[in-house]
């Protein structure tokens, strides 16, 4: 079923002071949407929001804390109560943290399931009742990543991040189940490389993690690199005007992501039965 993004709308995107999250945030204001900039830079937020003000648009910036159960919570009610209802949620908030997994310290590798996977789990609750509740037609998207498909051939060790965004694409694929036949739809989000500061994430690493840790200017030089934010932001609106479950920024990168992933396991299967027999 097809739908048209418009002034009837209101969004609630966390991570919304920077990268794809703030591009998302300018183009459903484009589009009439009212919008909700939600992000642990909570200043940033509400900077980010005035420019889309200052524009013309529908816009608030405010702080949250995704890896904060009560944070999330909070969200939610202010949205509810500023706006009376919400149409789309985008759970986009996620940091990137990189190494092999005994590499890793253990302290970056619970930081990042408490942000990336925890966090979202944690939006999901706060957010989907009331979405079932007000019995409109309404949109969870969450933001997982080219890394949930498969294995990028470029970059280096990201096994914490990797194995969070593989979460969340399980995630969604069992909320969507779960949510067929009420007016809440599901989205996951799978973007490739996007001009953004998710590398940079360090920047806002909790104390009980380690605390803050600023990188030079040369980190994450790739990433910034990547696709203009606008550019994916404007591919996902499409998408999720389409309907469409799985939500891309790039084509030919997550061919080369998902297709070795899939062929590896149909390879596997044939093997499988070749031993086994083909009603094992």
């Amino acid at each position: 079923m097809t739908q048209t993004i418009g002034p009837a709308d209101v969004a609630v995107i966390t991570g919304g002071a920077s990268g794809i999250g703030l591009a998302l945030g300018q183009a459903l204001a484009a589009k009439g949407a009212a919008v909700l900039l939600a992000d642990i830079e909570g200043p940033k937020a509400e900077a980010a929001a005035q420019a889309i003000r200052d524009q013309g648009g529908a816009a608030l910036g405010c702080f949250v804390d995704v890896a904060d159960p009560a944070s999330n919570q909070a969200l939610a009610e202010f949205a509810f109560e500023r706006f009376g209802r919400v149409t789309l949620v985008f759970l986009n908030a996620g940091i990137g943290a990189g190494g092999s997994i005994h590499k890793a310290s253990r302290a970056n590798i619970e930081w990042t399931f408490a942000v990336n996977l925890m966090g979202t789990i944690d939006g999901v609750r706060a957010f989907a009742p009331r979405l079932l509740e007000q019995d409109i037609p309404s949109r969870l998207v969450i933001t997982a990543s080219e890394h949930g498909l498969g294995l990028p051939i470029r970059g280096g060790q990201a096994t914490p991040y990797t194995a969070s965004k593989h979460a969340l694409v399980g995630l969604c694929e069992a909320m969507a189940r779960d949510y067929a036949g009420t007016p809440l739809s599901v989205s996951v989000l799978c973007p490739g490389l996007v001009a953004s500061e998710i590398w940079n994430g360090f920047r806002n690493r909790h104390e009980k993690f380690g605390g803050p840790r600023h990188l030079d200017a040369a980190f994450g030089q790739e990433n910034r690199m990547g696709l203009p934010a606008i550019t994916a932001a404007e591919r996902i609106l499409r998408g999720i005007e389409a309907d469409e479950f799985f939500l891309f920024t790039h084509g030919r990168d997550i061919a080369e992501v998902a297709r070795p992933r899939a062929e590896a396991i149909e390879g596997a299967l044939a093997r499988f039965w070749a031993r086994e027999g083909e009603e094992a």
